[in-house]
């Protein structure tokens, strides 16, 4: 789910910093411009922290950038972080 937040900008993914990079190529792949957020406390704590990083994007490509990682999911393998191992 998207999140508004300041300046037009838009969470389209929470999690794994691996997940959100993989997601930005795809962005870039159909041509939107997305930035990773939360670097700092990911290097900090590594994957112990959930959550960590959020994948951004301008408001006007939020459900282009939702539509290219739905496709992006449905050509790949679910992803661990996507709550897809056992608990």
């Amino acid at each position: 789910m998207a999140t508004e937040t300041q300046n037009d900008v838009v969470k389209v993914y929470s999690g794994s910093l691996v997940t959100a990079e993989l997601y930005q190529q795809a962005l870039k792949e159909d041509g939107i411009e997305s930035t990773v957020v939360g670097l700092e406390l990911s290097a900090s704590f590594g994957s112990a922290v959930p959550n960590s990083v959020e994948l951004m994007v301008k408001s006007e490509d939020t459900e282009k950038a939702l539509a290219s990682i739905k496709q992006f999911e449905s050509e790949n393998q679910p992803l661990a972080d996507e709550s897809t191992l056992p608990s």
